[in-house]
């Protein structure tokens, strides 16, 4: 696909730059530039949540390199995952994702047990193959950009029933996530809106169903159920946890799925016989999934604090200092991979890449995920013989926390 003209690399480029517009469509010349240099200081960027033009960010330290990304995610005790510019701001915390041990370890104990695979894995396959035919069945033998019609709707979807919510506020959701990861455009106001709306969304949604389960009334068995009623080792949730579990849930899932889906449909309209191929032997979507993860994953970074002085690779970190961790730049090493930047279809060590991140923090959607793009391009290769472009694929450049298309017009073409 096109990608936009890249502004100069040359030693003046530094990693404060990595935040311009033509840098967030295609980041990965610069990552390459800065890989192999001396760890940088100076990134301002925004955790999911804040609100550029009223949050001021912390400048953060640059890790590029596949070793010292692993390393860092390896070492929680040092790196903390606390994200104090989010607890200064008026965006929710998120759980998990900013927590450290021991709470960490007790939380996610909880939420294992409300993650059953049979809740999030099985039960939801049926449901989610008759969605996406759902979906396709409103496209039918047409010219859609994807990015629109398509790849927001199944995360979304797939959050509301594994959540218990009601299917038709999915478009609420998606807007609300979008706004939530400083990804897209919005207006100051709008972000702060959103952000309201959002806790106040599942505020109400959750005290309802506290309120159906104290009076011995029926609920469903949905995430929202076992969140409230999940307990290790003495251990529960408060009401307030459950509340930001299920806003995690979205805004962790909805978006970074939907840049995900994109990311799928550009490799095949992009790599000549790829599609092809895969239709052919559908053992190897799996395959398929998997190198776009690694290649073209859509989390570019997370941000952590360091508690005490510690040394990354070579430089000298001290305690306070914010530390800006590229997963993407990590899964483009070539120190890791021959041929970083091509699609291999058979890469042998594709799984090695660090797109649900790493050690304690590894993603526990990371499985409902990979399950939506199976699905999806599944369902689309049964049903089409051909996927061709129908014009301009462009990137978004509204925040560097996730790669993805803004648009993508491609023509379904029925076997």
């Amino acid at each position: 696909m096109p990608v936009p003209p890249l502004p100069i690399i040359d030693d003046k480029f530094q990693s404060r730059d990595l935040y311009a517009p033509d840098v967030i469509a295609n980041p990965y010349p610069y990552y390459q530039a800065l890989r192999d240099q001396p760890i940088q200081f100076g990134l301002e960027d925004y955790p999911p949540g804040t609100v550029p033009g009223v949050d001021k960010p912390h400048p953060a330290w640059v890790v590029l390199k596949h070793a010292d990304v692993v390393d860092v995610c390896r070492r929680p005790e040092t790196f903390s995952s606390r994200d104090i510019m989010q607890e200064e701001s008026e965006a929710p915390t998120l759980m998990l994702v900013n927590h450290d041990r021991p709470r960490h370890t007790e939380l996610r104990a909880i939420a294992q047990k409300a993650f059953h695979p049979k809740r999030v894995m099985e039960d939801v396959a049926p449901w989610m193959e008759r969605t996406v035919n759902k979906q396709l069945d409103l496209i039918g033998d047409a010219e859609v950009d994807f990015m629109r019609d398509l790849a927001p709707n199944l995360p979304a979807l797939v959050m509301t029933r594994l959540i218990g919510l009601p299917e038709a506020d999915y478009v609420l959701l998606r807007r609300w996530a979008n706004a939530f990861m400083v990804t897209s455009d919005f207006t100051v106001e709008e972000r702060q809106a959103c952000n309201i709306e959002l806790w106040s969304y599942f505020q109400e949604a959750v005290d309802k169903r506290y309120t159906k389960i104290e009076r011995g009334a029926e609920v469903p068995d949905d995430l929202m159920s076992a969140f409230i009623t999940a307990e290790s080792d003495g251990n529960k949730l408060t009401r307030e946890e459950v509340v930001r579990f299920c806003l995690t849930l979205v805004v962790a899932g909805a978006e970074t799925t939907g840049y995900l889906l994109g990311n799928l449909i550009d490799v095949l309209v992009s790599e000549d016989g790829l599609y092809d191929k895969v239709r052919a032997d559908r053992a190897l979507i799996r395959n398929l999934v998997e190198e776009s993860l690694r290649r073209d994953g859509p989390v570019q970074r997370l941000h952590r604090v360091c508690v005490e002085d510690t040394m990354i690779g070579e430089a000298h970190i001290k305690a306070g200092d914010w530390v800006a961790i590229f997963h993407a730049s990590a899964n483009r090493d070539p120190e890791v991979w021959e041929r970083p930047d091509d699609f291999i279809l058979d890469r042998p060590n594709f799984r090695k890449h660090v797109t649900f991140g790493n050690g304690i923090h590894h993603c526990m959607g990371a499985g409902i995920a990979r399950n939506e793009a199976v699905q999806m391009i599944t369902s689309i290769m049964d049903r089409y013989e051909r996927i061709e472009p129908a014009g301009e694929r462009i990137r978004q450049r509204g925040g560097l926390l996730n790669y993805g298309l803004e648009t993508c017009p491609v023509r379904f073409v029925s076997a």
